[in-house]
């Protein structure tokens, strides 16, 4: 990808129909769909699809300072930027962008250079930054998390189904003492990785998601904090990353093992046999297959 004259990328988040990077001067190039003005450029033009759209031709997103961090969801963007506060563009349907309101953001001119950051209330800023399809996440400095935008299954984990266009004041109850190590926003369930190396997923279930041996939705009710169980990744494992898709969830354990789980329908799962995992009972721990690499 031709992201202008010497320059190199230092990370890169793809979403639904757009891809974002930091590049080597810690600003941020956008390219792909931008119909909601996901790319942060003042327009709904997409780049990248026709000749002279990209390189040099191609704007850094203006942020008004750099990034270190990006994450591209459905129809919205998110970065961290150098001072940990949030800022986020594109498709503000659900109030995804955190900024009190559902009007988009970076679809028409001037607006964003001068966009607040989101504000996480009582002085928070940001480790980590993970968007969904309508909904937004962020690891907070004190490892709590919280999420906002669309939550009709759960997935903001604030015992409710409706949208919250800004970041509420209280994070996610994970559990008693529990903080978040890492998070991650499929299509409409989240996951994270909790302080004792476990995981804990919320939100859309159909598919068996979450991990709990069942279809049932968490976070659309009383379901959360020591009622919500910890994913059985089998005996004594832990895990060392995550990642969500659309209606499947993926771990790296701590013997650097994959095991994933939830919608098998494209073999997405890994494991060689149809049918999805996670959804009835015995289907996981030790007899959830490894990914044979």
């Amino acid at each position: 990808v031709d992201l202008g004259t010497g320059i190199t990328a230092r990370a890169i988040a793809a979403g639904y129909h757009h891809t974002c990077a930091i590049l080597d001067n810690e600003s941020v190039k956008c390219w792909g769909s931008n119909a909601s003005g996901q790319l942060g450029l003042g327009d709904t033009d997409s780049r990248g699809d026709e000749p002279n759209e990209m390189g040099d031709n191609l704007l850094a997103v203006d942020l008004g300072t750099t990034a270190k961090a990006i994450s591209a969801g459905d129809s919205h963007t998110c970065a961290i930027l150098d001072n940990s506060q949030v800022k986020c563009w594109g498709d503000n349907t659900y109030g995804q962008l955190g900024q009190g309101d559902n009007s988009n953001i970076g679809d028409n001119p001037n607006q964003m250079g001068s966009l607040n950051p989101v504000n996480l209330v009582s002085g928070r800023t940001a480790k980590f930054i993970t968007t969904g399809t309508g909904y937004t996440c962020a690891l907070l400095d004190d490892d709590s998390v919280k999420c906002w935008g669309r939550g009709h299954a759960g997935q903001l984990a604030h015992g409710k189904t409706q949208p919250v266009d800004s970041p509420p004041n209280l994070p996610i109850n994970l559990g008693s003492g529990i903080t978040a190590k890492a998070i991650t926003a499929g299509k409409f369930h989240t996951c994270a990785v909790i302080d004792n190396s476990s995981i804990k997923c919320w939100g859309l279930n159909d598919s068996g998601q979450l991990g709990l041996e069942n279809t049932d939705n968490r976070g659309d009710g009383s379901k959360m904090g020591d009622d919500l169980p910890a994913v059985d990744l089998g005996a004594g494992k832990t895990a060392r990353a995550i990642s969500t898709g659309d209606r499947h969830t993926c771990a790296i354990l701590d013997n650097a093992s994959i095991k994933c789980w939830g919608s098998n329908i494209s073999g997405e799962l890994g494991i060689g046999e149809p049918g999805n995992r996670g959804d009835n009972s015995s289907e996981m721990g030790d007899n959830l297959p490894v990914i044979s690499l």
